[in-house]
């Protein structure tokens, strides 16, 4: 995902929590500084380990730590951190090995939570030993140092000492390879043609605990491969000692500068523990051959060869080797990763409207000895700006000999908004806060507000449907809205609704969190209105609104729509037919069709009616900041049976937000897409007819929506290029290609869908000259395309009012459309010039333009042409 849109996403998320569930935390970049769904889950992933064949006999044994742990007494120490492991289909040696590298785990990391270990022996590939890895990771954690981190679950459970998923739920996902000659004792002396299994479940510990990431390869490009890095993911840096995390301008994501990092023998691991305890980075495997099980989360196997005490994350295990340690550097880097840390844990604050002295309260636990008197509290009164972020502090008293510390704003000071931050710091100086810090480093911090609450609610909703295409069955309408409150808690929300301008009684919506794949969302609050079946007819019309209202004393309430109501139409579906033509210039055409965003209409600076979406298209808006738009064909489609008869044929524009190079449908970095899809199933379920694609399909359209970006609020690029006819294009879609989803005779109904993600957008989505199952029109003979041989302008500045331009082009032509427009896209100035062969020369009074950059575009036989020009008369 572009940087920019991270820190957008975060923006827009932000404001949208339910505050008795998350707190505002802020940034001085003047955006929410966490994104806020009280629980942001990601799916877990795996690390593969590969099985080298070469035979060495070395051994590096387990910590002394581990080793001594029988005291004076005889009794075994206790485990800093109890796992618990199920076991499937494991043999009792194995089980065993297995158990005895968990227990070396237990004696150097700590937690209060216990980490739950689901461990697979299965049969897999050759020479594959295993993979694990996080069952999922968590963000935006209590405690934690990193607030735009990924953590993973057992990391992020040790950070706010409590449970976060279900007690029942592991923490860490195995698989172990039993097709391979194993060794199961636990003296680290495999044969030198085994492999030694404590050692590789110490290593694929290793991964789940943190030594994984999100950073890859695409094609040839460098990228990130969630919207956010993981903890392990902030310390690489380069050899000259460059953070790939914040040094986005040398190393922008999908580059192939990028790539050079990825793939270039100059990574390190560099932490803060790390430097003062070892003086030394850890060199990182990043050879220039990169896979996904070996690159970048492990360590370079040439520093750290079979033998060296720090050889366990190294990427393969050679036979007859064993490592029952992770070495020195590793265990100070799992403090790094805050393995080892002082939780400064919070509480959030609700508004309130209530002016009474409030309490600022945090629990202070540390896995080291804190420095008397650092557990302070800072604050200030006003908001925070990118050139002020002084605040003011003060000791924090502790309560008895609890881990709570208190101070008491008086209610006169608490009034208003209140900006504030929790620190404390060990003895060896290291300082810890609640909340963390932003990417680059920066302190975050949370915000109170005291006062009359006069701001109602937030609703975020878009429609599921639009239309009823069925009365004979029951149906419904299920609504999914986000609704919160930055000061006051939601008091109620429904949903007023009409059949055909009749009320009928208010459906209320309950708050029901959601999981929706694999991010959990608050703040949702659900509902359904159903419709028995033949309790409807065609051309009933349900219009329906949402309303919320807060617990405030004002009572304030919002209305969603903010005017107006959605709309859901009862719709007929028209007879099966084998062809559909429509050029969409006569009146009835609109009643084809059945949508959501889409219309036909002849936009200006198009002299024929088409299938336009809005212009521009609205960003996502549903409980994800998605949305997705469609414009369904009500005849459905019987399949011919002759491939060459069984098409789709229509032109058309595509000007949507392009996804990274070497994207494709399901990636984060993807962004919004066109797709045309077929459902047999009368539109329960839809089957993409062709891959989904964007305005890099063409170069032509690529080329004009970047030509007009300009800057949105949430530091993503938005364009405001206009379609114009000429950049229609043709599509042809075969039904019956190989792997279709659809055969001859099946009936599919056919739409259309433009989807929309939370940021960035464009002009959207024209469709002309729809030809389903029927020929291609008549070809037109003797029309050669049009091209430009040279195009300019000049004087450029234009500093005299007067322009120049000269074009030659291939071919004689009758006439040249010309337009000016400014840096937004609009037309300040069209007119035709008269040509009649193949050389243009024509002078232009610019004399009455302001001051500034503009484009120059000449049209002609369908081909567009761009120069930009500046005016600077004044000068």
């Amino acid at each position: 995902m572009k940087y920019g849109k991270w820190l957008g996403l975060l923006g827009l998320i932000g404001f949208l929590a339910n505050p008795v569930l998350a707190q505002n935390v802020y940034s001085s970049g003047g955006y929410p500084g966490v994104v806020a769904p009280h629980s942001f889950t990601l799916a877990g992933s795996k690390i593969n380990y590969y099985k080298d064949n070469r035979e060495v006999s070395t051994h590096v044994s387990a910590p002394e730590a581990f080793l001594k742990r029988v005291g004076a007494n005889g009794r075994m120490a206790a485990p800093k951190a109890q796992f618990i492991v199920d076991y499937t289909n494991f043999t009792a040696e194995a089980r065993t090995a297995f158990q005895y590298a968990v227990d070396i785990w237990s004696t150097l990391i700590s937690s209060p939570v216990p980490i739950r270990i689901k461990a697979n022996w299965i049969y897999d590939e050759p020479n594959l030993l295993g993979s694990a890895g996080p069952a999922s990771y968590r963000y935006n954690v209590d405690g934690a140092q990193k607030n735009f981190a990924f953590y993973p679950i057992a990391l992020a459970e040790k950070i706010a000492r409590r449970q976060l998923n279900d007690p029942n739920d592991a923490d860490i996902v195995a698989d172990f390879n039993r097709n391979n000659d194993w060794y199961y004792g636990i003296d680290g002396k495999p044969l030198k043609n085994q492999t030694d299994l404590v050692t590789v479940v110490l290593h694929e510990l290793g991964h789940a605990l943190g030594f994984i990431g999100f950073f890859g390869l695409v094609g040839d490009n460098g990228v990130y491969m969630e919207a956010f890095p993981s903890v392990y993911d902030y310390f690489l840096e380069t050899g000259q000692g460059k953070r790939l995390v914040t040094s986005t301008k040398d190393f922008p994501n999908n580059s192939v500068e990028l790539k050079f990092q990825l793939a270039g023998y100059n990574l390190y691991l560099n932490g803060a523990n790390l430097k003062q305890a070892s003086a030394q980075q850890i060199k990182v495997w990043v050879p220039y051959e990169y896979t996904r099980a070996s690159s970048i989360y492990h360590l370079d196997e040439r520093e750290y060869p079979p033998g060296n005490i720090n050889s366990l994350m190294t990427p393969k295990l050679a036979l007859g080797e064993s490592i029952h340690t992770p070495g020195p550097l590793v265990l100070q880097f799992m403090t790094d990763l805050e393995w080892k840390t002082t939780s400064v844990l919070h509480d959030p604050i609700k508004n309130t409207e209530e002016q009474k002295d409030l309490v600022f309260s945090t629990r202070v636990i540390s896995d080291t000895t804190l420095m008397p008197g650092s557990v302070r509290f800072f604050y200030r009164k006003k908001a925070p700006t990118a050139t002020d972020t002084t605040f003011s502090f003060v000791d924090l008293t502790q309560v008895g000999t609890t881990n709570e510390y208190r101070y008491t704003m008086p209610a006169a000071q608490a009034n208003g908004d209140t900006w504030y931050y929790f620190q404390a710091q060990d003895l060896l100086g290291r300082s810890y806060t609640n909340p963390g810090k932003s990417v680059a480093g920066g302190q975050l911090w949370n915000h109170v507000f005291v006062g009359p609450d006069n701001l109602p609610p937030t609703i975020r909703y878009s429609p599921s449907k639009n239309a009823i295409f069925s009365t004979t069955v029951a149906d419904s309408l299920p609504i999914y809205a986000r609704i919160s409150d930055d000061r006051s808690s939601v008091a109620s929300a429904s949903v007023e609704y009409q059949i055909n301008g009749v009320s009928q009684p208010p459906i209320a919506l309950r708050y029901n969190p959601l999981k929706i794949n694999t991010i959990e969302v608050d703040s949702v609050y659900a509902g359904r209105i159903d419709f028995p079946a033949n309790s409807l007819k065609v051309g009933d019309k349900i219009t329906y609104r949402i309303i919320a209202q807060d617990a405030a004393r004002a009572k304030n309430q919002a209305v969603s729509p903010a005017s107006g109501f959605y709309e859901l139409t009862v719709v007929a579906q028209k007879p099966v037919v084998e062809q559909y033509i429509n050029t969409f210039d006569a009146s009835s055409s609109a009643g084809d069709f059945a949508g959501y965003g889409f219309s036909i209409a002849t936009p200006t600076g198009f002299s024929n009616p088409a299938i336009h979406s809005e212009h521009p298209y609205r960003n996502g808006s549903d409980l994800l900041l998605q949305t997705n738009y469609e414009y369904r064909l009500l005849s459905p489609i019987r399949i011919k049976a002759n491939p060459d008869s069984a098409t789709i044929r229509f032109d058309e524009i595509v000007l949507v937000e392009p996804g990274e190079t070497g994207s494709k449908l399901g990636d984060a970095n993807f962004y919004d897409y066109v797709l045309v899809e077929g459902s047999n199933d009368n539109g329960q379920t839809w089957k993409p007819l062709v891959d989904a694609y964007s305005s890099v399909d063409k170069k032509e359209w690529l080329t004009w929506y970047n030509l007009y970006l300009t800057g949105g609020a949430y530091n993503e690029w938005n364009s405001e290029a206009v379609g114009t006819p000429a950049l229609y294009r043709q599509r042809l879609i075969s039904l019956l290609k190989p792997q279709s989803a659809f055969k001859a005779g099946d009936q599919i109904l056919v739409r259309f869908r433009l989807f929309a993600d939370q940021l960035s957008y464009g002009w959207g989505w024209a469709i002309d000259n729809l030809r389903i199952q029927a020929p291609p029109p008549p070809v037109v003979l003797g029309v050669d395309p049009v091209s430009a041989v040279t195009f300019d302008v000049y004087p450029n500045p234009v500093n005299n009012g007067q322009l120049r331009l000269q074009a030659d082009f291939s071919k004689s032509i009758a006439e040249v459309g010309l337009t000016i427009r400014n840096l937004t896209g609009q037309s300040l100035r069209q007119q035709t010039i008269k040509l009649g062969g193949q050389k243009l020369d024509k002078r232009l009074d610019v004399s009455d333009l302001p001051d500034g950059l503009y484009f120059v575009q000449l049209t002609a036989g369908g081909v567009v042409l761009t120069k930009k020009i500046i005016i600077a008369n004044g000068e």
